[in-house]
């Protein structure tokens, strides 16, 4: 499975106030977007107010829909799974435990106003050893989230009136020298 996932890099970069450059990713990511969309009878387009994802038995692409740099694209076998509201919930709650306990990075968007105030999101992340919390974690049910630990990625899609969850184990990165 190969994975391309500028998250480190956006992290960085609204640290540092400097956009990164991911323009040579350009080519790998437009590949399994291609893929992801390709056979729709087996997968489709999901999508809420703030994101849009992709899934086919080839892979799984997301954007956000107002930051199409935030982005995430594998190349390989994916399965999703829909979930109850409980179900949605109880995982929330386990990825607000590995970010606090195990510091697992954590994202959580609350509203369409992204990040415009602490109630519309949730962040926690580890960059250069620092861990840093950004926003406000809210008893609401997101309406995506993205649970980054050692074993893979863990994505979860609030639809109007079911969530879908995708349960990633850790794929090879595409190298950030790829040139298009």
């Amino acid at each position: 499975m190969i994975e391309i996932d500028p998250q480190r890099l956006l992290l960085e970069g609204m640290e540092s106030g400097s956009f990164p450059d991911l323009e040579p990713l350009a080519l790998a990511k437009e590949y399994v977007l291609e893929a992801a969309q390709a056979s729709p009878q087996s997968g489709g387009l999901y999508e809420n107010p703030i994101v849009r994802l992709w899934h086919s038995p080839a892979g799984l692409f997301y954007e956000f829909k107002e930051f199409p740099a935030a982005f995430y694209a594998r190349l390989g076998p994916v399965r999703g799974q829909y979930l109850s509201q409980e179900e949605a919930r109880e995982l929330v709650w386990e990825a607000l435990a590995m970010a606090d306990k195990e510091g697992a990075d954590l994202n959580l968007f609350y509203t369409p106003q992204l990040m415009q105030s602490d109630g519309d999101f949730y962040m926690a992340y580890t960059l250069d050893g620092e861990r840093i919390e950004r926003g406000r974690a809210r008893y609401a049910l997101p309406l995506f989230m993205r649970l980054q630990h050692p074993a893979g990625l863990t994505v979860l899609l609030r639809l109007e009136s079911e969530f879908i969850a995708f349960k990633l184990p850790k794929g090879q990165p595409v190298l950030q020298g790829l040139k298009a």
